[in-house]
């Protein structure tokens, strides 16, 4: 009895997992009814699940992936939105592979017809007046709130991490690339790390650490669709970044002047050694230590131990920080290389909490 009860809650963790970590195929949509049997109100994503009968009179269980909690009642959709045993049409798009999962753009009440749920407009860069950065009393550019303000960076458009000289290199949103030839425009990788980027796109990042709560180092931190936020403690001279999606993690950018140290002394960490300093409007971090425990971008770029990486970070405006890394590992890439985004300015709100392992609960 207990090796069965074992077995089952082995059994019921991978079928979470899983729905945590789906991939979804952006060129198919689906339309799916039936009766609802559980809602799952968690962060980072809450989930509704309803019995689908199919035309051969089979019903599968099928999970609805319907957005972050906070943002959802942010826009008036709850818990309690749907009760269970509701019927409700649900328009969609289905995840990649052969697990009953959908991502959901609508749901809609079958007997009274009413929409209790669409998928929340994205933010647009001008939601926010555009106006001057904020600054500190010596003029140096804030990468935080004015004083009695509060907000942080969220990543809009393109997020994918790939060289800046490739053009038109298409990607999902997880990084996954719409056709696997443009593997050698992506990054100048050498022959075994492109075996091993190609291997974790062909089965659809199904080995991705981060769906094990594994942290999300290097660039990958600024990717994350809960955002991020600097706390600059000039007294103390460091930067923490704050990770809305990493797992109540931070990272940690010296500022007070130390140099940076010897690969072989540092100790290896998921966010690495980080060392920056002010270049006039420009932080510019050097880091090193990066363990290998992780994928520094998504869509599972590789790297080793070797991984040296340089960022800098603008905010031209209040509304825009502008995130560019070059990425230097002899033992992956022909030689540096260098990419970037644009995250932008969520104001008066902080970001949202985040904990990996609430979303794994059954």
């Amino acid at each position: 009895m207990r090796c069965a009860l074992a077995l089952l809650i082995v059994l019921a963790s991978a079928v979470v997992s899983a729905q945590r970590s789906a991939i979804y195929d952006g060129e198919r949509q689906v339309r799916l009814e039936g009766a609802v049997t559980r809602v799952e109100w968690v962060n980072p994503s809450a989930f509704v699940f309803i019995d689908v009968r199919d035309p051969g009179g089979v019903v599968a269980n099928w999970a609805i992936e319907v957005g972050n909690p906070i943002e959802l009642e942010r826009h008036k959709w709850t818990r309690r939105s749907l009760r269970i045993g509701d019927i409700v049409t649900v328009d969609g798009v289905p995840a990649r592979g052969p697990s009953h999962q959908v991502l959901a753009r609508s749901i809609v009440h079958k007997s009274s017809g009413k929409r209790l749920f669409e998928t929340p407009a994205a933010r647009t860069a001008g939601a926010v007046r555009s106006a001057p950065p904020p600054r500190w009393p010596d003029g140096q550019v804030r990468l935080g709130p004015a004083p009695g303000q509060k907000g942080y960076w969220s990543p809009i458009g393109p997020k994918a991490l790939v060289e800046s000289t490739a053009a038109n290199v298409r990607m999902n949103d997880d990084g996954l690339l719409m056709n696997l030839a443009d593997a050698d425009r992506v990054a100048p990788m050498l022959p075994w790390a492109k075996a091993v980027y190609l291997l974790r796109q062909r089965t659809l990042l199904k080995d991705d650490p981060m769906t094990r709560c594994m942290p999300p180092g290097g660039p990958r931190q600024f990717q994350m669709p809960n955002g991020v936020q600097f706390i600059e403690q000039r007294d103390l001279g460091r930067i923490l970044v704050l990770m809305g999606g990493g797992n109540r993690n931070w990272r940690v950018i010296y500022t007070d002047g130390r140099p940076q140290g010897q690969a072989a002394e540092v100790v290896l960490t998921y966010y690495g050694n980080s060392v920056g300093r002010w270049d006039k409007d420009t932080l510019v971090v050097d880091s090193i230590g990066y363990n290998e425990r992780f994928w520094f971008a998504n869509g599972g770029l590789p790297h080793t131990e070797a991984l040296h990486l340089v960022e800098r970070f603008s905010r031209p405006d209040l509304n825009t920080l502008r995130y560019e890394v070059t990425v230097e590992d002899p033992r992956t890439y022909t030689r540096p290389w260098t990419g970037g985004w644009t995250l932008q300015w969520v104001a008066g709100e902080d970001i949202e909490e985040y904990f990996c392992e609430e979303g794994r609960t059954p």
